[in-house]
């Protein structure tokens, strides 16, 4: 019966995958979004604060699963922000 739900739904790991990409795309988005509007609002030049942002988006996805995303506290966010400002501004 499993074996043929995974055939049925295209693959076994294929609708996880699939949230899981979506879910990355979207926390993305959400996570720059926020935080360039928040450094901005604090002074930091808008170029500056995309290259920030992203960079520790792209950090938070290398170091967190889905499931930890879900749930970041701040704590586990600013090592993240100082490493990218220290490379960021370079």
């Amino acid at each position: 019966m499993a074996l043929a739900l995974c055939a049925l739904l295209g693959g076994c790991g294929g609708p996880k995958k699939s949230f899981d990409d979506s879910f990355n795309k979207n926390f993305h988005e959400k996570f720059v979004g926020s935080c360039v509007k928040s450094a901005t609002e604090r002074g930091l030049a808008q170029e500056l604060a995309a290259k920030l942002c992203t960079c520790a988006s792209d950090k938070v996805s290398e170091r967190y699963s889905v499931r930890q995303k879900m749930s970041l506290k701040d704590e586990q966010l600013r090592p993240i922000l100082e490493q990218c400002k220290a490379s960021v501004k370079g």
